[in-house]
């Protein structure tokens, strides 16, 4: 990245169509590895939300006064979900990224942010597929398509732009501290409890209410979930949120990888 570009969204854009077909391969090897031997294949991206949406809803639908008393609880669990996970893969994905390629990076010369771009673009793919069953089901619960259903990618977008930068920033700090692997494994776990994926938001005291307006993802699953349970168009606070963590999360992520990128080398 050079000149002005170098922090921009675009010029990374711009930089990810230049090497598409490297991404194409990479993106391909990671499906090729994850399903190797695997009898159901791409199907584990339709099963996988699936299985865990229903045995959460037959826990905490009854422990949590039969689901907090929201409506359409499967779908509002299903939607929570199939967002925080495919955000923790893409972040799994892309934490590994540069470490995972060092045989590559230190034989061959491309720019190093494509490692873990093409990890969340992988793992975005696995995302969009778990996307399918969740309308699917959205239908059988008699919550047919409208027109708000139009800005789902755009929904999807915002939350992969700041995944894209949580994902830079990870694999980064990754070379450097190895121990980010197993801080990222609790952190992600505390953030999957602390956002109301499970019950809803009027569950939590007054002040918690307060602290989660600040957790990018209870805006993303939110933007999801106005769309497809509540058949609504977000209003204009919801963009705002969702594009402002998405732009400052890049512009974080961008920065910390390019000022480290050049010492990857001497930590791989």
């Amino acid at each position: 990245m050079y000149g002005s570009e170098k922090f921009s969204l675009i010029g990374y854009v711009k930089y990810l169509s230049r090497y598409k077909f490297l991404i194409e391969q990479l993106v391909s090897r990671d499906f090729k590895t994850k399903y190797k031997r695997s009898v159901l294949g791409v199907f584990w991206s339709f099963l996988n939300p699936l299985l865990m949406m229903c045995v959460q809803y037959a826990v905490f639908s009854k422990l949590i006064m039969r689901g907090g008393g929201i409506e359409h609880y499967a779908m509002y669990l299903l939607t929570g979900i199939v967002i925080f996970n495919g955000f923790n893969d893409c972040c799994n994905q892309s934490m590994r990224a540069v470490v995972g390629n060092s045989s590559l990076i230190t034989k061959v010369y491309v720019p190093k942010f494509i490692y873990p771009a093409s990890k969340v673009c992988s793992a975005s793919v696995n995302m969009l597929l778990a996307m399918i069953p969740l309308l699917i089901v959205a239908v059988i619960n008699k919550l047919w398509p409208c027109l708000p259903w139009l800005l789902i990618p755009v929904g999807l977008a915002m939350m992969i732009i700041f995944t894209m930068g949580m994902g830079l920033l990870l694999s980064s700090l990754m070379v450097f501290f190895r121990d980010i692997e197993f801080l990222w494994g609790v952190m992600s776990m505390v953030w999957m409890y602390g956002t109301p994926i499970i019950y809803s938001m009027d569950l939590l005291p007054e002040i918690l209410q307060k602290v989660e307006i600040f957790n990018p993802l209870y805006h993303y699953i939110t933007f999801i979930r106005t769309l497809v349970i509540g058949r609504a168009w977000p209003d204009w606070q919801q963009y705002a949120w969702c594009l402002g963590f998405a732009a400052v999360m890049f512009a974080v992520g961008a920065f910390v990888f390019h000022k480290t990128e050049d010492k990857f080398i001497f930590y791989i």
